[in-house]
Order: C-alpha cells, then sequence, then structure tokens
C-alpha cells in the first residue's frame, strides 16, 4: 500500500503562534526523509503564507492552496492544477458583486502564470485594508484601476470583506447557482464578514483525490480541525479531527487525536505509520 497523508494547517498541523513546532518538525521531517512517509498539507493559504507557516517542514510533494483551488510545486512554484472560473462565471459574478457596490480581492494567475491578488486602489474596505497591512511586501499584491485589468487572468477566487448586512445578500444570490460555491464566515476578533467564492467543483477533496491519483497512491489519511475539511474527510480512506476541531467535522472522522497545541499530527504518525506499510 502506497498511503498520503495530509494536513489541514491552521489549527491543526499549526500552533497558536501560526508555525510549526520545533517537535513537529523535526519528527516529520525524519518520518520523510528516513521513512520515506508521503506527507503534505491542504489549506485555505496561498503559497507564500503557508510556506512562511511551515518553514524549515521537508516539502517534496505538491500542496493544495486556496482551499483547493490550486495545487502547486513549492520548490518551482509550478502550477499542477488550477480551477478558475469560465468566463460566463466571471461575467456573473462582476455583476453581482458591483451591484452590491463592493471591490473584492480577485486571486488569478496572469497569461505568464503570475500569481497575483488584485484589488481596485482607493475602493478598499476596512477589511481589505487590514487585510494588505498583514502583508506589506507580498509580491502578490497587485493594484488596479479597473476590474478589466485581469480580463486575460485565470481567476479562481474572490474575497469579499464587508459587514454582514452587505455580505449576506451576496452569499445567498450566489448559493443560488449550481456551479459556484461560497466560504461563508465571520472574521475573528472582528465584525467583518469574509464571502469566499469560488467555481463549485473546488474543494481540498476534489484536490486530494486529484493528488492521490498524481502520485499513485492506494490510500489517503487526512487530518483537519474546520468545516472546510469536510470535503477531504469524505474523500479520505481514514480521516482524523483533532480535539480542537469543530464538532460537525468530529462527527464523520475516523477517529479524534489530541489537541493541536500538542503536536498531534506528528505523534499520530510517529505511532502509526507501521501499520500503513
Amino acid at each position: 500500500m502506497k498511503t498520503l497523508f495530509i494536513s489541514d494547517l491552521d489549527g491543526t498541523l499549526l500552533t497558536s503562534k501560526e508555525t510549526i513546532s520545533a517537535f513537529s518538525l523535526e519528527n516529520l521531517n525524519k518520518l520523510i526523509d528516513e521513512e520515506g512517509m508521503l506527507f503534505t498539507y491542504a489549506t485555505a493559504r496561498s503559497l507564500n503564507s503557508a510556506a512562511k507557516a511551515c518553514w524549515g517542514l521537508r516539502q517534496n510533494l505538491p500542496v493544495i492552496l486556496y482551499n483547493g483551488a490550486v495545487v502547486m510545486e513549492p520548490w518551482s512554484r509550478r502550477m499542477l492544477y488550477n480551477n478558475h472560473f469560465n468566463r460566463e462565471q466571471r461575467t456573473f459574478l462582476r455583476g453581482l458583486i458591483d451591484g452590491a457596490g463592493l471591490f473584492p480581492l480577485v486571486y488569478s494567475f496572469s497569461k505568464e502564470g503570475k500569481e497575483r491578488v488584485s484589488w481596485i486602489r482607493g475602493k478598499e474596505t476596512e477589511g481589505i485594508r487590514r487585510y494588505l497591512s498583514r502583508r506589506t511586501g507580498d509580491s502578490r499584491l497587485n493594484p488596479i484601476e479597473s476590474p478589466d485589468e485581469l480580463c486575460e487572468d485565470e481567476i479562481f477566487y474572490y474575497t469579499c470583506i464587508a459587514e454582514k448586512s452587505v455580505t449576506d445578500p451576496l452569499n445567498a444570490a450566489i448559493l443560488q447557482r449550481e456551479d459556484l460555491k461560497t466560504i461563508y464566515e465571520q472574521e475573528t476578533y472582528h465584525t467583518d464578514y469574509w464571502c469566499e467564492i469560488m467555481p463549485r467543483g473546488t474543494s481540498k477533496g476534489a484536490a486530494a483525490e486529484r493528488l492521490a491519483r498524481e502520485l499513485g497512491a492506494d490510500k489517503m489519511v487526512v487530518f483537519g480541525d474546520a468545516p472546510n475539511d469536510a470535503e477531504m474527510f469524505c474523500a479520505a480512506s481514514e480521516s482524523y479531527a483533532v480535539r480542537n476541531a469543530d464538532e460537525r467535522l468530529k462527527q464523520i472522522a475516523t477517529g479524534e487525536i489530541g489537541y493541536s497545541e500538542e503536536d498531534s499530527v506528528a505523534k499520530f504518525l510517529m505511532e502509526n505509520l507501521a501499520r500503513y506499510r
């Protein structure tokens, strides 16, 4: 059996400091180097953000980014998969978002393959300003004057950050479409809501299945903590929720392990890797 292990990052593999502990780094790298363990991660983060959080982790497999919208080689930044919007979806969303008076963050790849996060300069909401302030120096940032500047890009993700009274109707309208989906949550520590929009087929589960086929894995074992891990749990042979996970995720998990702050993913793999041989 060839087993692929995939972990979520925030709330699962990472500590509250948004890093992997020294203990987990040492032991995961040992399992990868000495035991040949196939290990990677699936996250809502971009590669820039994920690589910073996972600094020091041996990353010799492609990683799953943006909740499954992108699969990429972290060492070369070569994109293996990009589930982007089609032209009709883009036209619909632009009209809907414009009608709501919103100016979103737009995630895309240019025709040259450059990853970009674009927004209309001077139209930032307070939430978008907070987002940008945490990413000073990020090479992806691409302020624009008009959405027409992105007409040749492959857009795979929109993020609208605004008050609930604005994002509620937007989210409801998108959910009427069978070919689109959202992740809709309140921002931690703030009153803003994030409405993240993607094609219906985008999920960590679909990306994980695609990666497993690419690697020739017979079995997939995954770890997570949040509702956006649910489709990955359903796609996996085995799934393990950390103790701090959402109760809904625990209900569909194969089992429960310790808290994310306790190096639980690394400890599970150290104790159980032999039985997946």
